[in-house]
């Protein structure tokens, strides 16, 4: 392919990308010293007029959406051998497609990541644009004032809501298009992209794009909550009429769970010197208009605005009244029976983390007296087991925030504010594969935390050599629970 010297005032310095329809270059805006992206027809295509119009049509369709979640297009021109051209923010960082190279990303960064993809995609909608090709390679990541920005881009194939009733061919990529896209005149719609949002999130959060027989997120990554697996699933959906109607609903479920999923940073009691071992890590600004996430991979910064409106008839998720008040009145646990004070907080929201038989403040309560009595320095180094609850930093590892994207913790850095919500994800992503074994249901659980899922299924309960221990939790769950 032979390199042009440049388009229009555009010097062009080198190829970026390219596919069977045009090609990407880096180009360089001498009046405004800035690098730009410069996208230009393949020159086997420039003689056919309906693909000329196709790629121009494109250009319009970017500039009409006025959205910093979309490539924004500058200028468009021709070449001097009459290929068409058009000028774009220029990606700095790459693609969602190179950072998911590496695998999944953190739980938090993904949802995050999702809901600003899905927000874009809103905007194209609003302007009666479906994209038709939402996958990895198509969302860029740009730097800007010290932070990073997603943007999505490639519209070659969407259609505009006036000609999506007329015929359409196949069209798509395999693994994020959905049903209708595969069939001849399948009349792809909104909910099209909805799929492709489902399957993008999908591989943001497995580091795989959904198969056909594919299996829960929940499944593949053990720390992702099961209400993900819902919001993700109805997107999914081979049925559009049973997908979420909207992009933006799409969005606004997101958000529902994200204000039910533990976002706070691996906490340290004292600063801990960086390790070699590259991390992604997640940091909140309070309160603030900007939700910051950081991910080490490079030390990059991800600026994620806050929601938009809510949608109709959505609801901001529920505080738990013990989760966000320390259960002061004793709602949840007695208040005269020698639990930490300092604790309480804690143990509410690992109590109260989802809905599974047996799961209460008070069984966390009674675990963490039958594990340490309570102490938060507790260090077991034969047995490998440290902290208030005598977690190993190797399972651990898989429950702390972010799961096994950051490194298992020291055992200096099992804190009762790390140990105890990790209680809360354990017991309830495990929890529900015992809830038919007979029995009592909490110490069920309890069983689970000091053997496995198999063990407790194969003794139909606790097993015995557990047994012991299962009658301290009891005794102790009897004195925590409220009258």
């Amino acid at each position: 392919m032979e390199t042009p010297r440049a388009a229009g005032r555009y010097r062009i310095e080198r190829l970026l990308g390219s596919g069977g329809f045009a090609a990407v270059w880096l180009g360089h805006d001498a009046q405004l010293d800035a690098p730009v992206a410069i996208k230009i027809l393949a020159d086997h295509w420039a003689q056919r007029t309906d693909l000329r119009e196709r790629f121009v049509q494109e250009a319009r369709l970017l500039r009409s959406v006025d959205s910093h979640r979309l490539v924004q297009v500058f200028d468009i021109g021709e070449l001097p051998d009459g290929r068409p051209y058009f000028v774009m923010s220029y990606a700095d960082k790459g693609t969602l497609d190179e950072l998911l190279a590496a695998g999944p990303l953190p739980l938090n960064d993904a949802l995050n990541l999702a809901r600003e993809i899905a927000h874009g995609v809103a905007a194209l909608h609003a302007h009666g644009i479906v994209h038709r090709d939402i996958k990895p390679s198509n969302v860029l990541i740009r730097s800007t004032d010290g932070a990073d920005r997603i943007m999505i881009a490639d519209l070659g194939i969407a259609r505009t809501d006036d000609r999506l009733s007329s015929l359409t061919l196949p069209a798509g990529s395999p693994g994020y298009m959905a049903p209708e896209q595969t069939q001849i005149d399948g009349a792809p719609d909104r909910r099209s992209d909805v799929y492709g949002l489902g399957a993008l999130t999908y591989h943001m959060l497995t580091g795989r794009p959904p198969s056909e027989n594919r299996r829960l997120p929940s499944e593949v990554q053990p720390t992702i909550p099961h209400n993900i697996d819902a919001v993700v699933q109805r997107a999914l959906e081979p049925e559009r009429e049973r997908r979420w109607a909207s992009a933006a609903d799409f969005a606004q479920a997101l958000s529902q769970t994200l204000g039910k999923v533990d976002t706070d940073p691996l906490p340290h009691t004292r600063p801990v010197p960086k390790r070699p071992r590259r991390r992604r890590r997640l940091l909140w600004t309070a309160g603030g208009a900007v939700a910051a996430l950081v991910l080490a991979t490079g030390g990059t910064v991800w600026m994620v605005t806050k929601d938009d409106e809510p949608a109709p008839g959505a609801s901001a998720p529920k505080k738990e009244h013990g989760a966000s008040m320390g259960d002061p009145g004793g709602r949840w646990l007695r208040t005269d029976r020698g639990i930490p004070p300092q604790y309480r907080r804690l143990i509410v929201r690992a109590g109260t983390w989802c809905e599974v038989r047996g799961l209460s403040p008070a069984l966390i309560a009674a675990m963490l007296k039958a594990e340490s009595n309570f102490d938060p320095y507790l260090s077991d180094p034969k047995a490998d087991e440290y902290g208030i609850a005598r977690w190993t930093p190797s399972v651990l590892m898989h429950w702390q925030p972010g799961g096994s994207n950051n490194p298992a913790p020291r055992p200096a850095d099992i804190t009762p504010e790390l140990s105890i919500p990790a209680m809360g994800r354990f017991l309830c992503s495990l929890g529900r594969q015992i809830q038919n074994v007979p029995g009592d249901p909490a110490l069920n659980l309890a069983g689970v935390y000091r053997t496995s899922v198999d063990s407790v299924k194969k003794a139909r309960g606790v097993p015995p050599a557990y047994k012991p221990y299962a009658q301290k939790v009891d005794q102790y769950l009897k004195d925590y629970r409220p009258n």
